[in-house]
């Protein structure tokens, strides 16, 4: 097993603008995706290891979109930590979901894949179908929402101890499930922070229930802004920084805190992750 980095990710300044790049969390390297959702995800199953492999067949699983870096990622901590893993996924046939590079990959990574729904491919319907697997079959899920509350200091607090080094007027957070964004406003409030924080969703439904359900204070001790843009979800958005942005999240995000940014002030974007290597 590889070291096990619990550092701070650092902050860069580039044209003006600094970066919190979290994306530069790379335990498997700068070719593969990288960022907090593996951070996560190393860290509960390094928590709940010995639980893994006594009561859960040492065996994780997960579902995701094929689409998704969440497989992938379960894949590879698998890997590492010597475990067996389960990729569900739905709406495609294995033939046709191992065509698609992330599936291809979770496959050579040993993983064993599983189609949840023939017809539907939304998460609701997926975690239910691994929920039912689960009762026949011993395993670990890891299910990064659903885990939030239960194994908070993995889902929540590996993020928000990131915020220690983030310093700025305004802090811009890419936003999708919702789950860095909890942790990001958790940590400026565990480390007293007193600039601005805005939560840029490029795509998707409102997130906010979510949030504020994850929340381990009362709702009014946290505040922030809540953006929401109109980008397609599937289509991907090249841009340069002085570094490559991830292109599904990051990218589209960038470009909405372009039209808010205020130039006198100290402007940080937070770099959740990239995945570009799978797309």
């Amino acid at each position: 097993m590889m070291e096990y980095d619990e550092g701070l990710t650092p902050v860069e300044e580039y044209n003006g603008i600094f970066y919190k790049r979290d994306d530069k969390y790379a335990p498997y390297g700068e070719d593969f995706v990288t960022g907090g959702k593996i951070r996560q995800c190393r860290d509960l199953i390094k928590t709940n290891l010995d639980y893994i492999k006594e009561e859960c067949g040492g065996t994780i699983s997960t579902a995701s979109s094929i689409h998704s870096p969440q497989a992938v990622i379960v894949s590879k901590v698998a890997e590492e930590f010597g475990l067996e893993s389960i990729i569900g996924f739905g709406n495609t046939t294995i033939e046709k979901a191992l065509k698609n590079k992330a599936m291809k990959m979770c496959a050579d990574l040993g993983s064993e894949m599983v189609v949840l729904s023939e017809s539907q491919g939304f998460n609701n319907v997926l975690y239910a179908n691994l929920n039912k697997l689960a009762e026949k079959r011993p395993m670990f899920k890891v299910l990064f929402g659903y885990a939030a509350q239960r194994y908070r200091s993995s889902i929540i607090g590996r993020i928000a101890e990131q915020i220690e080094n983030v310093d700025c007027d305004t802090l811009y957070v890419p936003l999708g499930s919702g789950m860095t964004f909890t942790g990001v406003i958790e940590g400026v409030r565990l480390f007293q922070k007193q600039f601005k924080v805005v939560a840029l969703q490029p795509f998707g439904f409102d997130r906010r229930k979510d949030i504020h359900k994850n929340l381990e204070g009362p709702t009014w001790d946290y505040e922030y802004s809540y953006e929401v843009g109109k980008y397609p979800y599937n289509k991907l958005l090249k841009k340069n920084v002085g570094f490559e942005l991830d292109m599904v999240y990051e990218s589209k995000s960038f470009e909405m805190m372009e039209q808010m940014i205020n130039k006198d002030e100290k402007s940080c974007f937070w770099c959740i992750g990239n995945s570009n290597y799978i797309r």
